[in-house]
C-alpha cells in the first residue's frame, strides 16, 4: 500500500528507530487550541447548516515537505487585528515546535468574522 503523502508529515530517523508518521489531524487540532490560547480570538465556526463542509482550519502537506496551514478566525469588536493575528500566528508556530520539534510550517491567518 503507498503512503498518502500529502496527509502526513513524516520525520526519517525518529530516535534511530525508523520513520515516524504525523497525521494533518494534529497540526489541524495543535491550531484549534493555540488560538483558544489568544484573548479575543476563537476559530471561526461558519454557517450551520445539515451537511457541513467548511473547515475553518485546513492542513495541506507539499511535496517538497512544506506544510500550509490556513486558519479562519472570529475577533471580538475593539481588538487590534494586526496584533491579534499575530499573537495566533506566533501562539500555533510555537505549539507545533513544541509537539513536532523540527518542521517547515507557514500560517496564514484569515478573519472570517469580527463580532461580539
Amino acid at each position: 500500500m503507498a503512503k498518502n503523502e500529502h496527509r502526513y508529515y513524516y520525520i526519517k530517523n525518529y530516535s534511530n528507530k525508523g520513520e515516524m508518521a504525523i497525521s494533518h489531524h494534529v497540526f489541524e487540532t495543535i491550531a484549534v487550541e493555540a488560538v483558544k490560547k489568544v484573548k479575543g480570538a476563537s476559530v471561526y465556526k461558519g454557517k450551520t447548516s445539515r451537511v457541513n463542509i467548511y473547515r475553518p482550519v485546513s492542513c495541506e502537506m507539499k511535496k517538497n515537505g512544506k506544510i500550509e496551514l490556513s486558519v479562519d478566525v472570529s475577533l471580538k469588536k475593539g481588538v487590534d487585528v494586526k496584533t491579534t493575528c499575530e499573537k495566533i500566528k506566533e501562539e500555533i508556530t510555537n505549539d507545533l515546535l513544541l509537539a513536532v520539534e523540527t518542521i517547515n510550517v507557514n500560517v496564514s491567518i484569515n478573519v472570517a468574522n469580527i463580532g461580539d
